[in-house]
């Protein structure tokens, strides 16, 4: 006589979501306090360049005394790759760069890890949602959205699913030049491997296994 094996249940375990967004837990991205995004968002403006990541990181580096991660990085990924499209020549109005800035300050904080949407691929997605014309009835666009949204949440997956806005931010903007080119939105193209200048103030920093890790460049 067969002895049926008992499958052990899973153990659902969770966070409440209400109460980190009321701050009882810490292990996730600090509050957007609002004077500090705006101030960001100026800054980040005020650039005349067309190379995104380097706009973040300069406007980033003189902000070092905002925590390494935060829901700044959800508005600046997309705000970044629309201006940098600006700055480049394309038919990029202040509505537009105002449309993508209020789009990114809408995405929770935290999404990443309680929905599986992380804030700054979320403000990528939005830019190409806004080039395509994407919106909930637009079939086609909605769909060329829905397929680049798709390739960024794997590409991060790929590379750990450790917290670091900063690796989230870069894989958006590398992987949404080549996306927004093929829609005819070409910017210069910039270097990504062993870029990142905020490692020391991540402590969830995954070093030399991290692409874009300084030292993973030597």
């Amino acid at each position: 006589m067969k002895t049926r094996t008992r499958k052990t249940k899973s153990k659902l375990t969770h966070i409440s979501y209400r109460d980190y967004r009321a701050g009882s837990n810490p292990a996730g991205c600090a509050d957007p306090i609002a004077s500090a995004v705006d101030e960001l968002v100026d800054a980040c403006r005020m650039s005349r360049g067309c190379a995104a990541a380097a706009m973040m990181e300069e406007v980033l580096t003189a902000r070092e005394d905002l925590p390494v991660h935060g829901g700044w990085h959800h508005v600046l990924t997309g705000e970044s790759l629309i201006l940098a499209l600006k700055n480049a020549g394309h038919p990029i109005t202040e509505e537009l760069v105002e449309e993508i800035v209020d789009r990114g300050k809408q995405i929770p904080r935290g999404s990443c890890g309680f929905m599986g949407t992380c804030g700054a691929i979320t403000s990528a997605i939005s830019t190409c949602a806004l080039l395509t014309g994407a919106t909930p009835a637009a079939t086609g666009a909605r769909a060329r959205t829905l397929a680049f949204a798709a390739k960024l949440t794997a590409r991060l997956a790929e590379l750990s699913g450790s917290r670091c806005c900063k690796k989230s931010t870069y894989i958006a903007l590398q992987l949404a030049r080549d996306e927004f080119a093929a829609l005819g939105f070409e910017f210069p193209a910039e270097t990504y491997e062993g870029r990142c200048r905020f490692s020391a103030r991540n402590e969830t920093c995954d070093g030399l296994e991290c692409l874009f890790y300084q030292d993973s460049a030597q």
